[in-house]
């Protein structure tokens, strides 16, 4: 993994330099004038020839012509000298455009252009500007000590020196074209094994945790030192960290449902297996132990149905719609049945007048989730009391109240109300599975649902709450 990012950074660091050399000699290709490569005139002429005539006063025009020949090799020198005699030829035969001595011809009454020798002969200078001079580089590295009586000029322009041209300090080593190649190799490999570095280590932490999750290590979790990073690997890392928490407690609940399911199918089964014992040995209680036979088969059937709804809405499988339902009819109709069952436990249910409310809902998903938390109230309720349903209209939802009379809950097992097969050490009858059902089904609604205790005015438990708050469509 890092040998390959090591290489992968170095091709994009290279890659990366030579598309910045290559636009910026495209840039300075495009900005070069072409119309540079002309004679100079002024100040700076006037100051290359006191400089070319100091040569000439030093050693003839001989040395001038060597001074001249070897500056004409450097390829990136900032002027071109020309010497040109009487006759208008150049004193080392180079060509020179007819235009350049028309200008010469001009300005041939300016001294800033002559030269003399001490045997009587005249020249004239012309220097002209080059135009693939790049100002500020250094230049003839390695070139040999300059001839005797030599003067030369700067890269900078010529420059005097008790009247002699000079020449600059040689440049320090790190200035070398060699010295700067193998630093920048030097410098890209190095970067790229702190990048390659950098970057492979969080991705090897990650993929030895993903190794580990197969091996049934479900609560593997990445070390604090990644989860802190403010970069995307501390964010992968840290979602890394809650999947894996999700993984471990799916596979909790997983192992818990099927205890859970285990336990409440041997209850009813055995005493099945009781009861067709019996009727074996007494005959004469057939007819009872029948009946009860038929209870508990009753009650397996429900558990097995609220088993299956469960898992069904637990997996997703279950195919809802949402459409419009009228809130205040389902509730009338599921009330008038729960009535029914309230007066045959010596208890009341009350629905209070309510407005229509429609809302936005699966009706047959909203009807189980509503009758499972109506019903839950009636059983748990206290013995003539009183169980409450009622409906609050909000700006863009509904929220439908549920209270009883009961006992209520401890606080810390209010928020474990909604797992499956919770049953309050209090009240632990019933299979556990109708507010499990009813979350899932109002979840899959759009909407909400949560238990509270009620409190009388000395701050005692009176009864539970349950709220459902549900997606408002039109209310009148």
């Amino acid at each position: 993994m890092m040998g390959q990012l090591f290489w992968k950074f170095l091709l994009a660091f290279w890659s990366a330099l030579a598309f910045a050399f290559g636009l910026i000699w495209a840039v300075v290709q495009l900005s070069t004038d072409p119309g540079d490569d002309r004679p100079m005139f002024g100040p700076q002429a006037r100051l290359i020839q006191q400089s070319a005539q100091t040569m000439v006063d030093a050693g003839g025009i001989e040395l001038l012509r060597k001074v001249v020949a070897k500056w004409d090799l450097d390829p990136i020198a900032r002027e071109r000298i020309l010497i040109l005699d009487a006759m208008g030829q150049d004193l080392l035969q180079r060509p020179v455009p007819a235009d350049w001595r028309q200008q010469l011809v001009q300005r041939s009454n300016q001294a800033d252009f002559a030269l003399h020798s001490a045997d009587g002969q005249h020249w004239q200078l012309l220097a002209v500007a080059n135009p693939q001079f790049w100002p500020g580089r250094w230049r003839n590295f390695g070139e040999p000590e300059p001839l005797e009586g030599e003067r030369r000029f700067t890269d900078r322009g010529p420059a005097l020196e008790n009247g002699v041209m000079r020449r600059p300090p040689t440049p320090p080593f790190w200035f070398h074209p060699s010295f700067i190649l193998i630093s920048i190799v030097l410098t890209s490999m190095a970067s790229s094994l702190v990048l390659a570095w950098y970057f492979a280590s969080p991705v090897r932490q990650l993929r030895q945790a993903l190794g580990a999750l197969p091996k049934e290590q479900w609560r593997t979790q990445l070390s604090g030192k990644i989860t802190s990073r403010k970069d995307e690997f501390g964010e992968l890392a840290r979602s890394f960290n809650l999947m894996a928490q999700s993984v471990y407690l799916a596979i909790l609940s997983q192992r818990r449902l099927l205890h859970d399911v285990s336990h409440e199918l041997r209850s009813p089964l055995a005493r099945l297996q009781i009861l067709i014992g019996l009727a074996r040995q007494t005959p004469s209680e057939q007819e009872s132990a029948l009946a009860k036979v038929e209870t508990e088969a009753a009650r397996l059937d429900e558990l097995v149905g609220e088993i299956l709804t469960f898992s069904r809405l637990e997996s997703g499988e279950v195919n809802f719609q949402l459409q419009e339902v009228d809130l205040t009819e389902l509730l009338e109709s599921i009330c008038d049945d729960g009535q029914l069952e309230a007066a045959a436990q010596h208890k009341h249910l009350q629905l209070a007048e309510l407005p229509q409310i429609l809302v936005s809902a699966d009706a047959e998903l909203l009807y189980r989730a509503l009758e499972n938390v109506i019903r839950n109230a009636i059983k748990y309720t206290a013995e003539d009391s009183l169980v409450l349903v009622r409906a609050l209209v909000l700006d863009q939802s509904v929220r439908v109240l549920v209270d009883d009379d009961g006992c209520g809950l401890p606080p810390e097992q209010l928020p474990l109300i909604f797992n499956p097969f919770f049953r309050s050490h209090s009240t632990g009858s019933g299979v556990g599975l109708g507010l499990s059902i009813a979350q899932r089904a109002i979840s899959a609604c759009g909407g909400t649902i949560n238990a509270e205790n009620r409190l009388n005015a000395a701050g005692e438990r009176c009864g539970l709450r349950i709220s459902i708050e549900l997606p408002l469509l039109q209310a009148s």
